[in-house]
């Protein structure tokens, strides 16, 4: 079973306005990805991709809901 590790970062404000709060996503050392979450949305960006997968929260919601 890989062991898998969270770091994240997050601005120095109480509100996120012009910068993300990310994640960096680890499995056995290796990095998966990166997620940021801004007011906007949410990027994926996989292993060491400089291209991420952009949700918004809307498109969010419905992908979670459709899997309920």
């Amino acid at each position: 079973m890989p062991r898998h590790d969270v770091e994240m970062s997050i601005p120095t404000s109480k509100v996120v306005l012009h910068a993300d709060v990310v994640f960096e996503v680890r499995s056995d050392g290796e990095k998966l990805g990166e997620l940021r979450i801004s007011q906007g949305g949410i990027d994926w960006r996989p292993g060491n991709a400089k291209i991420p997968s952009k949700l918004t929260w809307e498109r969010f919601n419905r992908i979670m809901e459709e899997r309920r």
